[in-house]
């Protein structure tokens, strides 16, 4: 039981290694090829549109910013219009040429449109407090899956960030990501300003009403079909969400080349470089070469080499040498080795933030082997910050992700692999046999390794343990929700001073950075797996009033998961919604499977709007601290098992 607790210290350990920042087969969904067809004489123009004169891109997303292709998995690719990009001060617009090769837009997307004068509680729009509301028949927003027919989830909020009424945008936030591949038609109706007068809407969308062209009749019917009388619209649109060949394509390319190359049970070539002993710990660090799909060296502001693919496919150019740590029990022996957990640091960090908690690891028997996560690590911190003069270079930040992401699954190969780090002598005893278990893998990701943590997961079989802690999904729901985001914003708003600008820049920027965190993989993760890839057992654990990361976006994630939360969750009135964690069923314990843990430090109930929890601690990294959570962690890592560690009660804790 001693050794049991050990472990336990050590894997939450990690959780607080982690949630700190240093300076945190499926297929291509429904069929919308037809759709696509019937919409083309509007689509493909490139042009703005106009039903939302605030700026060009709006309504967004839009199919009306789209044309036909064929060749794309969802028959359409994107064609932004040059000129209707948001410039910068020195007024170069942002180069749609990355986003213009999407079949689709990313499923995490915000819907963005200005209503002026709109009062959202007089409208009765469903607030983020109300998510069920938006599925009632009189809802003043309908979200439709028109691929389905379904009515979907959502809430409505105005950009509490403007201080500009004409600059203020009306966010839709889908309460899960959208189905890869399916078309959606969302709809505003019977809106009214403050003084409850009835909101007119703009004259080219009572146009569009009146003598609708192939792209409104599609969004007008289909809204009809959910029972929406088209008179009573302010403003309707549809768009397309991307497909997984588009979202994940190129990463998942990459990593079946790459495993080819190794064989059914082979493992990267790799070196030892320092084997030093350190009380009960050992030390080890070395290299090991990846398959290189990045220009240049592979360095930081380096992007995929793919410039010859319409799709962005990459092609490997040699090899890049990647740097590991990994801290070993000293007392691990052949007959009783030790596990090990790869490690997915916090924001902007480094895999040196294995060193603290693998020596606390050392003591219970755990190995930890880490890695940078190239595209987000320290190292990026300079051509993160110059992008944002120029949006148009923020494709680094995806590309080198995806490549960082395969040096992680490569990492699981050389843990499991017998020719993996099994078969050096610096994870062997004096007589050559492994001190490692290559049936032990499990991942755990903290902070900005839970939002990046769900994408090697979803696409390895080499684990099938997955915590995710402080997690989320969408950096464009996270970014205006976070502490975080407080010292790198001033660098967004002084190259793009437009407040409305600064809220779509936030929903393009996702587009590309979906091909790299869990919002392009997450619905592959639980369910409708990769092809030859299983399922994962996923442990979310949440902290109440994160300033960091915050609850909306981890229960986002929990939704698009599609699993249960542990009951009863909060205490009574602690949550301002009127039914909280909806969508998110309880689950009964001991449960083998995945679940959502909440943990309440007593931080104050966050924002309802669109702004970071700056009340009382934050409780971001507090779970380390809390025993019972250790149990919790200890017991899942081991087994799969969600256990019950707060006695029946909401799982709570001093601050």
């Amino acid at each position: 039981m001693a050794r049991r607790m050990w472990v336990v210290l050590a894997v939450l350990g990690l959780l607080a290694a982690g949630c700190t920042s240093d300076s945190d087969g499926g297929d291509a969904g429904g069929d919308t090829t037809t759709t696509a067809a019937a919409t083309e004489e509007a689509a493909g123009t490139g042009s703005c549109d106009e039903a939302d004169p605030a700026t060009c891109l709006l309504p967004w997303p839009n199919d009306r910013f789209t044309r036909a292709d064929p060749s794309t998995s969802t028959g359409r690719r994107l064609d932004l219009p040059a000129d209707g990009m948001p410039a910068n001060v020195e007024g170069a617009p942002i180069d749609p040429a990355e986003w213009d090769r999407n079949d689709g837009f990313a499923p995490a997307s915000s819907l963005i449109t200005v209503v002026p004068g709109v009062d959202p509680v007089r409208s009765g729009l469903p607030p983020v407090t109300d998510i069920g509301a938006s599925l009632d028949d009189d809802s003043a927003l309908v979200l439709v899956d028109a691929t389905t027919g379904d009515r979907v989830a959502a809430w409505a909020e105005l950009d509490a960030n403007a201080e500009d009424p004409a600059k203020q945008a009306l966010l839709v936030q889908p309460a899960a990501a959208l189905a890869e591949g399916h078309r959606f038609v969302v709809g505003l109706r019977d809106l009214v300003d403050g003084t409850g007068a009835e909101i007119d809407p703009s004259p080219a969308f009572a146009e569009r009403v009146e003598a609708p062209d192939a792209e409104a009749a599609f969004v007008l019917e289909a809204l009809e079909a959910a029972g929406v009388d088209r008179t009573s619209l302010d403003v309707a649109w549809g768009f397309t969400v991307g497909s997984a060949d588009s979202i994940s394509g190129r990463l998942r390319s990459m990593w079946s080349e790459a495993r080819a190359g190794l064989g059914d049970d082979g493992a990267p070539p790799f070196e030892v470089t320092s084997d030093e002993a350190s009380g009960a710990a050992r030390i080890v660090q070395g290299t090991f070469e990846a398959p290189k799909y990045l220009t240049g060296d592979g360095g930081p502001g380096t992007v995929l080499a793919n410039d010859g693919d319409p799709d962005g496919i990459p092609t490997a150019d040699g090899t890049m040498t990647v740097d590991f740590f990994c801290t070993l029990p000293a007392a691990a022996t052949a007959e009783e080795p030790a596990g090990t957990i790869i490690y997915g640091h916090g924001l902007l960090g480094t895999r040196q933030q294995t060193l603290d908690i693998g020596l606390v690891g050392a003591s219970a028997g755990i190995s930890f082997c880490g890695l940078d996560y190239l595209g987000m690590s320290a190292a990026d911190v300079g051509p993160i910050v110059e992008s944002f003069s120029d949006l148009s270079e923020f494709r680094t930040v995806p590309d080198r992700l995806q490549q960082g992401h395969l040096t992680f699954l490569l990492l699981g190969r050389l843990l499991r692999s017998p020719d993996g780090f099994a078969s050096d002598p610096a994870f062997q005893d004096a007589e050559g046999r492994p001190t490692i278990d290559t049936d032990q893998v499990a991942l755990l990701g903290a902070s900005q390794g839970g939002i990046l943590g769900g994408v090697a997961s979803s696409l390895t079989d080499d684990w099938t343990q997955v915590i995710l802690a402080v997690p989320g999904l969408g950096y464009n729901l996270l970014l205006r929700r976070s502490i975080d985001f407080d010292e790198f914003f001033p660098q967004v708003e002084a190259n793009y001073p437009d407040e409305l600008d600064q809220t779509l820049v936030l929903d393009l920027l996702e587009q590309l950075w979906q091909r790299g965190e869990n919002a392009g993989y997450a619905q592959h993760l639980t369910r409708d797996p990769f092809e030859g890839v299983p399922a994962k057992h996923v442990l979310l654990l949440e902290a109440f009033g994160d300033h960091q990361v915050a609850n909306v976006s981890t229960e986002k994630l929990a939704r698009t998961l599609q699993i249960g939360r542990r009951a009863p969750t909060l205490a009574e009135g602690r949550s301002a919604d009127v039914e909280p964690f909806w969508g998110i069923e309880p689950i009964e314990l001991p449960s083998e499977g995945s679940g959502l843990v909440m943990w309440d430090f007593g931080t104050p109930t966050p924002p309802t709007e669109n702004l970071p929890n700056r009340g009382g601690d934050d409780p971001h990294g507090k779970l380390s601290d809390v025993p019972e959570a250790l149990a919790l962690v200890l017991s899942f890592v081991q087994d799969a098992t969600i256990i019950d560690v707060c006695g029946g009660d909401p799982c709570s804790s001093p601050g």
